[in-house]
């Protein structure tokens, strides 16, 4: 999942469309992101026209080239994100219905895992491909990020900490001692720790963006470097029977950035050389489409050996696991790569406007959706326990998903919507067409794209 201000531009609905290509480095194919205008025509002078498609007055023209440009919307990054968060509510889903003892279940969950991961590969991408060629200012970054993100952590926390006191409660003093410790731990619901994490990453953003620039034309040894630091690191969690000192960090290594630096620069990484990355995919993708059935295969295989030899369904579907490290590269890369296919063809196909609308909502889907979950499947006298299983999870899935898009939806209306979904409102901007070119169309290149890793 990606943090609520994630989106590479704006939703604009109705005033203008990307077609999506890839930025090519000279090792690569040649190609550009364009952004057309629709219904634009093929000749004729250029034209600057405002948010709602209307050609603007003559004032507006002539302040319009002034404003400042945006990094093009990547279209394959909103088949990743919903993809990401469908999988991620059937992960909490078959964990809240199904026994934690069950092995069957936790052979689906350990696959699932790639979502945690996922999450923060795509937060950073779209955060270093935003910045790429332009550094933000810390403090305005900053104070930006902390509120889109600090406030609905704030608030969510509250939320989900009263949800918690009301099966049971605490004496006002202890209640009020165990919110500050949910707060400073990201523990107040089992997904929370997501927002921690990513605070985290924004307070480091700054330096993370200045490490990867330093060391273009050395991105794969950094990769390489940041894998092995990876796997030392989930060896060292993924432990039966910890250490003191392992026992004392195993509580609250989920809310750690340091638990997922790899996934972190795998995605900044991935920005950097997005041209390169992207022309790859695309040459490559019957090895991109196989590659998740070799890779799933063998975090199956070690998952039913770990059971096999005496772990328990639930360690055995850790996400702290060496073995999930590829599973989730190849997956990602693989989810990509259909959006690639999809972004090429997005105006033919009618479910495009629900990915980008569903994209757009994901944010506060992954917010509302523990809650839906507990109402479904965990107070007394729950409607989901009425049914037999698997129809338990299956149904109780559908609901969430239905029930938190709903949620969004009613809530995106209303002055809630940045405390509860992280999504300011924002006014229409002008769509700029570059004088010079053909009316409607304006190519958009990648600064500084010389270099790979």
């Amino acid at each position: 999942m990606c943090s609520p201000d994630d989106r590479i531009v704006d939703e604009r609905a109705g005033t203008a469309e990307t077609s999506y290509a890839v930025h090519s480095f000279p090792t690569a194919r040649r190609a550009t992101l364009r952004t057309r205008a629709p219904h634009a025509p093929r000749t004729g002078p250029a034209r600057t026209t405002t948010g709602d498609g209307r050609h603007a007055t003559p004032e507006a023209r002539a302040v319009t080239p002034a404003a400042p440009v945006r990094a093009p919307h990547l279209y394959p990054v909103d088949l990743v994100r919903v993809v990401t968060f469908a999988c991620v509510i059937a992960v909490h889903t078959i964990s809240t219905t199904a026994p934690l003892d069950s092995v069957a279940a936790g052979g689906f969950v350990v696959l699932l895992h790639f979502t945690r991961e996922a999450f923060f590969a795509l937060t950073a991408f779209v955060l270093t491909h935003r910045h790429r060629d332009e550094a933000p200012g810390p403090l305005r970054f900053w104070r930006r990020r902390f509120l889109l993100v600090g406030v609905p952590y704030v608030v969510w926390s509250a939320i989900y900490t009263g949800l918690g006191l009301s099966t049971a409660p605490l004496p006002v003093g202890a209640a009020l001692r165990a919110f500050g410790h949910a707060l400073l731990t990201g523990t107040a619901w089992y997904h929370l720790y997501f927002l921690l994490v990513s605070l985290q990453f924004y307070l480091v953003f700054p330096l993370f963006r200045a490490l990867l620039r330093a060391t273009r034309g050395h991105h794969l040894l950094v990769l390489a470097a940041s894998a092995v630091l990876q796997v030392v690191t989930d060896l060292w969690l993924h432990v039966p029977t910890p250490s003191p000192t392992e026992a004392t960090v195993l509580p609250y290594a989920t809310s750690l950035l340091v638990s997922y630096q790899f996934f972190v620069v795998f995605g900044g990484v991935v920005a950097m050389n997005l041209g390169a990355v992207d022309a790859w995919v695309r040459a490559h993708l019957p090895l991109v489409f196989v590659a998740p059935l070799g890779t799933g295969a063998a975090v199956e295989l070690w998952y039913r050996h770990s059971v096999a030899t005496g772990a328990t369904a639930q360690f055995a579907a850790d996400v702290f696991q060496p073995v999930i490290i590829p599973w989730t590269v190849s997956v990602v890369a693989a989810v990509w790569g259909l959006g690639t296919l999809w972004a090429d063809r997005r105006d033919r196909w009618r479910g495009s406007r629900f990915v980008e609308a569903a994209a757009a909502r994901s944010f506060g889907v992954f917010l509302v959706h523990p809650a839906i979950l507990w109402l479904l499947a965990t107070v007394p006298d729950a409607p989901a326990a009425r049914l037999q299983r698997p129809w338990e999870t299956v149904v109780t899935y559908v609901v969430t998903v239905v029930a938190a898009l709903t949620f969004v939806e009613i809530v995106r209306r209303t002055p809630l919507r940045p405390a509860l979904t992280g999504k300011p409102r924002r006014s229409a901007r002008p769509a700029v067409v570059v004088a010079g070119g053909r009316a409607g169309v304006a190519p958009i290149g990648v600064p500084g794209s010389r270099r790979s890793a």
